[in-house]
């Protein structure tokens, strides 16, 4: 339905994107919607969706470019540069784990499916930035050397993994859990 004042198409891509994104957030699909699954579910013609995407392949690295920007936003947010490194570590750690087990299939679709979507896999180095950035505070924090940013990642991503795949389990809380992980790392809690 258009608004008063509205262009037609205006806002369809967004649309369409975030109707793709929110159909790929279930649990343990590991799929990313088809061109016309998007459109059916934004109630448009399959057709129209080629305005703005020109092949499946396109949607599925919008997307996955998308699923970067709200996982490094929710990572920026949590982090406050004002607080201690370890307290700023605990934080990251924190928002990490929520934002994964808030978002299970694009938590999947990012960090498990790499094999799966080929050439449609898209490289932003968004998540890298997050690693190398939770490496420098680990080291601030006074982490054993022993301790690599991505020894912090391992235990970071299994704990999001295993949570989406073994939800009959009864996990504990997330801080309990980012207490837990400190405590492997090394780090005072």
């Amino acid at each position: 339905m258009l608004r008063v004042g509205q262009v037609p198409g205006e806002g369809l891509r967004d649309r369409l994107l975030e109707t793709a994104l929110e159909l790929a957030s279930p649990g343990l699909t590991l799929a990313i919607p088809s061109l016309r699954a998007a459109a059916r579910a934004c109630g448009v013609s399959a057709t129209a969706v080629y305005r703005y995407f020109a092949s499946q392949g396109d949607l599925n690295r919008a997307i996955l470019l998308r699923i970067d920007a709200a996982f490094v936003a929710a990572m920026t947010e949590a982090d406050d540069p004002r607080l201690p490194p370890v307290e700023r570590l605990r934080r990251l750690a924190a928002a990490y784990l929520e934002w994964g087990v808030a978002h299970p299939g694009l938590y999947q679709l990012r960090f498990e499916s790499a094999d799966q979507l080929g050439a449609d896999y898209v490289y932003s180095g968004a998540a890298d930035d997050v690693l190398g950035g939770i490496g420098q505070l680990a080291r601030a924090a006074g982490a054993d050397a022993r301790v690599a940013a991505e020894d912090l990642w391992v235990g970071m991503h299994g704990v999001v993994s295993l949570r989406i795949h073994k939800p009959h389990m009864a996990w504990p809380d997330i801080e309990t859990q980012v207490d837990r992980l400190f405590a492997l790392w090394g780090f005072a809690n």
